[in-house]
């Protein structure tokens, strides 16, 4: 891992208390990111902590990199929202009738789950997983893929290893914000003009 995912690890660690905080980088420090993706999360609930919409998604993000988002989506979908607009949104894309998708052409077979949206144009994150003998969605995901709004076009495919990409992709690419002009501040939930 790099200095970035450290910086990003330890920004995404102070939406806690400091004490907390410190229990959750020490995790990175000592290579236990799952451990620290728990307690962040358990932590976030036990002290109310409200969370924006975009990190949240990040949050997400981090705990599909690390192999656990299946065990943790339930506590971090729970976690309080700050109320504010948010560039991005985290969907309940894995609770009891969500809309899975068919793939198509090299994603043949594969069910599509709507997983983070863009709130500024629409534009979808969504995994692609195998459907499994078990009659329920593999594990880990396939692939990443950006789809416009409607969901009736796939833009972008990203390996299974890029989940990060693609979401820096859906975050700082959206059309919306490119033909405005303006450029959102992450975490602001606001747009400013560019200078």
């Amino acid at each position: 891992m790099t200095n970035v995912d450290r910086g990003r690890w330890y920004q995404i660690a102070d939406l806690l208390p400091e004490a907390a905080a410190g229990d959750v980088k020490g995790c990175w420090e000592i290579g236990e990111q799952e451990a620290g993706l728990r307690q962040l999360i358990e932590g976030m609930l036990a002290f109310q902590i409200p969370v924006s919409g975009e990190d949240r998604a990040r949050i997400a993000v981090l705990t599909e990199e690390w192999g656990e988002r299946e065990s943790l989506a339930p506590g971090l979908l729970r976690c309080l929202g700050d109320g504010a607009p948010a560039a991005v949104r985290l969907l309940d894309g894995d609770g009891e009738g969500a809309e899975l998708l068919p793939g198509e052409g090299e994603l043949a077979g594969q069910r599509l789950v709507p997983w983070i949206r863009c709130n500024r144009c629409g534009q979808y994150l969504l995994r692609a997983h195998q459907w499994e003998d078990w009659d329920d969605l593999s594990h880990l995901a396939t692939h990443y893929l950006i789809a416009s709004a409607d969901l009736a076009t796939v833009l972008r495919t990203f390996p299974d290893d890029a989940v990060g990409a693609a979401f820096a992709e859906l975050l700082d690419h959206c059309p919306v914000v490119a033909a405005s002009g303006a450029v959102f501040l992450h975490g602001s939930g606001s747009s400013a003009p560019q200078s």
